[in-house]
């Protein structure tokens, strides 16, 4: 018999993100606010029983055909790892509407793999008790640093680490308009963290400072006017010097009127968090363009 669900992935912006050194293993140890925001992609999967696993994934949407349908997609290594790990044999099928860009750091390939993780264990009626989210938080973050966070229902979370190490944020915030402008064209992750040069230590702790600051003021939900001050990404330094798109994506945002623009991730997306639903609706029309995809949208799962 065969069984089937409907899942909704979410993407997400970093409010904040600080470099504060590097692993020996190559990777960036960070300091980090997510966001999730109520644009994402839509998931659908069903499962019959078999005698051995199969997994077929398609992809539709406005950027279904840039995303690979194989096994090197986040989506169907999810699926493999599940199976793998709980030992469940099963025909699966996957079918993903792709509506996040691609190397647009809204966290769309983590998201998908959370999601798909998140739907089986429902469809096997598998209980997400602490101890087997952990356990699912650690096989996941192999996927992606970003994954774990999708794991999480919270709608904000400090990460660390390389951003697998999550504090979730209780949050009494009123979403603001969130402007999400993608350039068109993708930013590559690895490129990004090669530019990165270290800031020292001094300058380091006065930026943790104010994502200390930023946090409280999210958690006890401060206005826009007050925490917008306070967003940071230090990854923008090894992008807009040499993505002419995303730079100039930021200085229209700002110049329109803006109350907090910043780049989310590692790019190549610019957001724009805006109190008034008009002037955020401007601004959406003012910056749209051809080889843009401008979207308006809010927290999700939060009062607008």
């Amino acid at each position: 018999m065969t069984t089937e669900i409907s899942v909704f992935a979410p993407a997400k912006i970093n409010l904040f993100l600080e470099v504060i050194g590097k692993r020996q293993d190559g990777y960036h140890t960070l300091q980090t606010l997510f966001a999730k925001i109520a644009l994402g992609d839509d998931i659908k999967i069903s499962v019959d029983k078999a005698e051995k696993t199969t997994i077929e994934l398609k992809t539709k949407g406005p950027f279904g055909k840039e995303l690979k349908a194989d096994n090197s997609n986040l989506a169907y290594k999810a699926a493999q790892a599940f199976f793998e790990h709980f030992d469940i044999k099963a025909d699966c099928k996957i079918r993903l509407e792709k509506n996040i860009p691609i190397g647009s750091g809204l966290g769309g390939g983590s998201s998908d793999a959370a999601a798909v993780i998140l739907a089986l264990c429902s469809l096997f009626n598998i209980e997400l008790n602490a101890k087997r989210l952990k356990d699912l938080v650690q096989l996941t973050a192999k996927l992606g640093a970003d994954v774990p966070f999708f794991l999480h229902q919270d709608t904000f979370a400090k990460g660390e680490g390389i951003g697998d190490e999550l504090t979730p944020i209780k949050s009494k915030i009123n979403s603001p308009y969130i402007i999400v402008a993608y350039p068109g064209q993708p930013s590559n992750t690895k490129e990004v963290y090669s530019k990165v040069n270290l800031d020292s230590n001094e300058k380091i702790l006065t930026n943790i400072s104010s994502l200390n600051k930023l946090l409280e003021d999210v958690e006890k939900g401060s206005p826009l006017e007050e925490y917008g001050k306070l967003v940071y990404n230090k990854l923008e330094e090894s992008v807009l010097p040499y993505m002419d798109s995303v730079a100039k994506l930021k200085q229209e945002m700002k110049a329109f009127g803006a109350q907090a623009v910043l780049m989310s991730g590692s790019g190549s997306c610019i957001f724009g968090l805006v109190d008034d639903k008009s002037l955020a609706e401007g601004i959406v029309r003012k910056i749209s363009a051809d080889n843009r995809t401008v979207f308006l949208t809010h927290f999700w799962r939060t009062k607008i």
